[in-house]
C-alpha cells in the first residue's frame, strides 16, 4: 500500500495511536468549526431578519442538508470502507470514480424532477402564504445539490488520503468564505432570504469545483460497475440511516410551521442554534471516543474502561446541559435580541436530547463491534415515530415546548432501543442503573425549572437551575464513582493542574 495514503502503516502501536489521536483532533476540530457555521452566522441573520423570516431561511438550509444526504445515500461510508479493501492504486481509483458517478447520476435524475415539482413541494413543506416565495427558494436549494455532493466527496477523499492541507482548505475555507459573504450581503446590500441562499449557492459552486480540482488525480473513467455493485449492499442500510437522521430536523421544522406558525419556526431555529453548543462538545468527544473505544475492545478490562468513560461523560454532559440552560436565555438575547426570547424554552429539551443521544453512543458500541450496522436503522425509525407522535400531540397543547419535548422523547427512545440491540448483539457488562438515575434526575430538574420559569418568571427559573447544578454535580460524583475511583481521578486532576501551573 502506498505510504502517501497510509502514513501510519510503518509505526509501532503506540505511534499509531498518537497518529490517530492527532488526526482525530485535527479532522474533528475542522468538522466542529464547519458544523458551527450556523452558530457563527446566527447573530447576524437573526438580527437582520424578522423571527418568521429567519425561521424560513433556517428551514430551507436544513432541507438542503437533507437533500444532500439523500443524494450521497451512504456512499461516503462505503468508499471509506472499500478504499482500503484494495491495494492497487488503479483499483482504488475505480472505487472512487464509480461512487462519484453514481452520486452525480442520482443528482442528474432527481434534481430536474425537484425543479419541475418545486411549486407542489413548496405547498407541502410550508404554510400556504409562503408558497410562492418558497418555490423560488426551493429551486435555489436544488441548484446547490451537485456542488454539495462534490464538496462532501472531496472532503472525505482528502481525509482518507491524509491530504491535510487541502482538507483544511476546503473545510475551513468554505466556512470562512460563506460567513464573510453573508456578512457583506447583509451589512452592505440589505440581503433578502433569496440573496443569502444565493451566497450559499455561490460558495458551494466555488468550493465544489475546488474540491474536484484537489482530487482530480484519483478520478478516472469507470470501466464497469463492478466495484459499485460491491459497495451498494454496504451503502444502502447506511444511506437509509443517514437519511432518517437528516430527515428528523426537517420533520421537526415542518411540524412546527404547520402546527404553530412561521414565527414559532423562527424561535425553534434560534433555540436549536444555542443547543448546538452541546453538539459541538459532543462532536469533540465522539471524535476521540471512536478510535479509543475500538483500540481497546479486545483488552480484558475493556468493559471496566467503557463504564468509567460512560459515567464520567454522563456526569459532565448533564452538568454542562444545565449550565447552558441557565444562560441560554441570555445567550439568545445577546446574540439575537429580545425578539427571540421565547426560544429559551426549548434550549433544555433540545440540548438534553443531544446529551442523551451522545451518551447512548457509548452504550451502543456493541453494534459496531458486532459489525451488524443494519441494527442502527431500527432505533432511528423508532425515534422518528416517537418524535412525530409526541409533537403532534404536545405542540397543539403546550406550544413550542411541546416540540422540544417531542424531540427529547425521540432521543430517549432511540437511546433505549439502540442500547438494548447493542447488548443483544455484543454483550458488555454495563452499569446502567446509576447513569440512568443521573440522567433521569437531570431531565426532571431541567423540566421542572422550565415549568417554574413559565409560571413564576425567569428569576425563579435561574435560581432553581443555579441551585441544581452543584447538587447534581456532587450527587452524581457520589453516585457514579466509588471512593477509590474518586480518589484516583482527583489525584490525576491535581497532577495535571500542577503540571499546567508549572508550565505557565
Amino acid at each position: 500500500m502506498s505510504s502517501d495514503t497510509e502514513p501510519a502503516s510503518g509505526l509501532t502501536l503506540r505511534g499509531r495511536m498518537g497518529f490517530l489521536l492527532r488526526d482525530s483532533a485535527l479532522y474533528g476540530s475542522a468538522a466542529a468549526i464547519s458544523k458551527a457555521f450556523g452558530l457563527i452566522t446566527f447573530p447576524i441573520l437573526a438580527r437582520h431578519f424578522s423571527v418568521a423570516e429567519y425561521g424560513v431561511l433556517d428551514y430551507f438550509l436544513t432541507f438542503a442538508s437533507l437533500l444532500a444526504v439523500l443524494m450521497i445515500f451512504g456512499q461516503d461510508s462505503a468508499v471509506a470502507r472499500y478504499f482500503y479493501e484494495y491495494t492497487q492504486r488503479d483499483e482504488r481509483r475505480q472505487v472512487i470514480s464509480q461512487s462519484l458517478v453514481f452520486q452525480l447520476a442520482g443528482v442528474a435524475v432527481i434534481a430536474p424532477v425537484l425543479w419541475l415539482l418545486a411549486e407542489r413541494m413548496s405547498a407541502m413543506l410550508v404554510a400556504a402564504e409562503q408558497t410562492s416565495r418558497a418555490t423560488d427558494l426551493l429551486r435555489l436549494v436544488v441548484l446547490m445539490l451537485p456542488f454539495q455532493v462534490l464538496i462532501n466527496f472531496s472532503q472525505n477523499l482528502l481525509k482518507w488520503t491524509f491530504d491535510r492541507t487541502r482538507f483544511l482548505t476546503i473545510s475551513l475555507g468554505m466556512t470562512l468564505f460563506q460567513a464573510s459573504g453573508i456578512v457583506i450581503a447583509v451589512m452592505l446590500f440589505d440581503a433578502s432570504i433569496r440573496e443569502v441562499l444565493l451566497v450559499s449557492l455561490g460558495t458551494n459552486v466555488i468550493f465544489g469545483m475546488l474540491g474536484l480540482l484537489f482530487v482530480r488525480k484519483w478520478l478516472v473513467w469507470p470501466r464497469n460497475l463492478r466495484y459499485l455493485r460491491e459497495m451498494l449492499p454496504f451503502a444502502v442500510p447506511l444511506g437509509v440511516i443517514c437519511v432518517a437522521g437528516a430527515f428528523a430536523p426537517t420533520l421537526e421544522r415542518t411540524l412546527t410551521d404547520r402546527l404553530l406558525g412561521t414565527t414559532d419556526l423562527g424561535l425553534y431555529a434560534a433555540g436549536t442554534k444555542v443547543a448546538l453548543i452541546v453538539g459541538l462538545v459532543v462532536g469533540a468527544f465522539q471524535t476521540a471516543w471512536g478510535p479509543f473505544s475500538l483500540s481497546i475492545y479486545r483488552q480484558p478490562d475493556a468493559a471496566q474502561t467503557y463504564n468509567q468513560v460512560l459515567r464520567l461523560f454522563a456526569l459532565g454532559i448533564c452538568v454542562f446541559v444545565l449550565g447552558l440552560t441557565l444562560v441560554g436565555g441570555l445567550i439568545i438575547q445577546v446574540l439575537a435580541s429580545d425578539r427571540y426570547s421565547g426560544a429559551a424554552i426549548i434550549v433544555f429539551p433540545i440540548a438534553m436530547g443531544i446529551a442523551v443521544q451522545a451518551t447512548s453512543w457509548i452504550t451502543e458500541i456493541g453494534i459496531g463491534l458486532s459489525k451488524r450496522s443494519h441494527l442502527n436503522l431500527y432505533p432511528y425509525l423508532v425515534s422518528l415515530a416517537i418524535s412525530l407522535g409526541a409533537i403532534l400531540i404536545l405542540a397543539p397543547a403546550i406550544g413550542l415546548f411541546g416540540v422540544g419535548l417531542g424531540v427529547l422523547l425521540g432521543h430517549l427512545a432511540k437511546a433505549v432501543v439502540a442500547s438494548w440491540l447493542a447488548q443483544r448483539a455484543y454483550p458488555i457488562s454495563w452499569s446502567y442503573k446509576p447513569v440512568a438515575l443521573m440522567m433521569t434526575a437531570t431531565i426532571s430538574v431541567g423540566l421542572m425549572a422550565v415549568l417554574i420559569g413559565e409560571r413564576f418568571g425567569a428569576g425563579l427559573h435561574a435560581v432553581v437551575l443555579a441551585a441544581s447544578i452543584p447538587i447534581i454535580g456532587v450527587a452524581g460524583w457520589q453516585l457514579l464513582f466509588t471512593s477509590q475511583e474518586r480518589g484516583t481521578m482527583t489525584a490525576i486532576a491535581f497532577r495535571r493542574l500542577v503540571c499546567i501551573l508549572r508550565r505557565a
